[in-house]
């Protein structure tokens, strides 16, 4: 999906590079925000978690939650389970699809690592797959809806790995061809001058409730 390589020479820095202010932060605010509207939701799944800050937030917005943060970064990993632990907070170094098949997810986050996925498709579908009906995905990341939005996205490339960042339309359209429904769409809230970052919701159908309607 994304290339670890970059990202343990970050692990050590992470909370000093710049995005943290303009959008690591107003990021990690708008899901604590956005899971405060939502159904209460026992089991979380952080994906690309990083060092585990949005995990710790949602550990300490919802005790009773158990979380899971997931990333392929090994030094990622080693600092969130140093810094960021809790009592209800399990880390795992790799991909979603190293998860036991039958661990299912109310919601699943996944904060600034989308564009970082190869294969958006089949990374959308390893989600689907370790949601429970009714679950929730929320997906934000930095977007390219404008010429302003490419300009800046092209200089950010050069400090990380290998990405391709989508417009908000392009991930509805995903999204819907993966079998979600759309839910929520709303940008982080930062200065002006910073690219456009929203979060999309996606919805799994219940299909047992699709079922009923049919059938009726």
């Amino acid at each position: 999906m994304f290339g670890p390589k970059i990202w343990d020479y970050y692990a050590d820095r992470y909370e000093k590079i710049w995005a943290q202010r303009f959008v690591l932060n107003p990021s990690r605010l708008l899901i604590l925000k956005t899971m405060q509207e939502l159904p209460a939701s026992r089991k979380i799944l952080d994906v690309g978690c990083g060092i585990g800050e949005l995990c710790h937030s949602m550990s300490l917005q919802d005790p009773l939650a158990v979380i899971v943060g997931i990333d392929p970064s090994a030094g990622m990993i080693k600092r969130a389970s140093k810094k960021f632990s809790g009592k209800n907070v399990k880390y795992v170094c790799g991909h979603p699809e190293i998860l036991p098949e039958d661990q299912k997810f109310d919601l699943i986050v996944s904060t600034n690592a989308f564009p970082y996925m190869t294969d958006k498709p089949k990374a959308l579908l390893g989600m689907k797959g370790r949601l429970k009906p009714n679950g929730r995905l929320l997906l934000l990341f930095a977007n390219r809806n404008t010429l302003y939005d490419a300009f800046w996205l092209m200089f950010v490339k050069l400090t990380t790995s290998k990405a391709q960042y989508l417009s908000v339309s392009s991930l509805h359209n995903l999204l819907k061809e993966t079998g979600f429904e759309i839910g929520k769409t709303e940008p982080i809230d930062s200065l002006f001058f910073v690219p456009s970052v929203f979060m999309v919701e996606g919805i799994l159908p219940d299909d047992n409730v699709e079922n009923e309607v049919i059938s009726a």
